[in-house]
């Protein structure tokens, strides 16, 4: 397995995976995402190309791409430690989970940020989907943050 920068040529298995992901988050969250348009999710990818903000890796394998990890780097200065980098987007294959493909992309990721000198890594995950919370727990993320919604339109 190598992680490296993601590149145009990877758009099309990155899409088919993130379209696998996206339907995994439809099943867990009981129907709370629409389905995948593929013209939206390719735009941060295609963006990583030429935005140096813009952080895109891919996990290839001898069989194509298994994992990705998609995030932006910001700068927020009201913060002491300012220079944060979020993770919009991350994904293993279904058939490639708990293999160590999230670890491999995040272990990429978390150097890139020490060599670029961010303080802070942030995502978002949904409390449902207790495998990623979990996996995230097990790297050291913890919760700093309450997020909270009111529906204001019932079904």
């Amino acid at each position: 397995m190598k992680i490296r920068k993601f590149v145009k040529n990877d758009l099309e298995q990155v899409l088919n995976l993130c379209s696998e992901v996206r339907n995994h988050h439809i099943e867990i969250l009981d129907g709370y995402f629409t389905e995948q348009d593929d013209n939206l999710e390719q735009q941060g990818f295609l963006n990583s190309i030429d935005n140096s903000n813009i952080i895109a890796l891919v996990a290839e394998h001898t069989d194509g791409i298994k994992g990705y990890l998609l995030a932006e780097k910001k700068f927020f200065p009201y913060l002491v430690d300012s220079n944060v980098a979020h993770i919009s987007n991350f994904g293993v294959a279904k058939e490639k989970r708990g293999n160590g493909i999230g670890k491999m992309l995040m272990n990429a990721f978390y150097e890139l940020c020490q060599q670029e000198g961010i303080d802070e890594i942030r995502l978002g995950v949904f409390n449902k989907n207790i495998g990623a919370y979990k996996f995230y727990e097990k790297y050291g993320f913890e919760p700093f943050e309450q997020r909270m919604k009111l529906k204001l339109k019932k079904k």
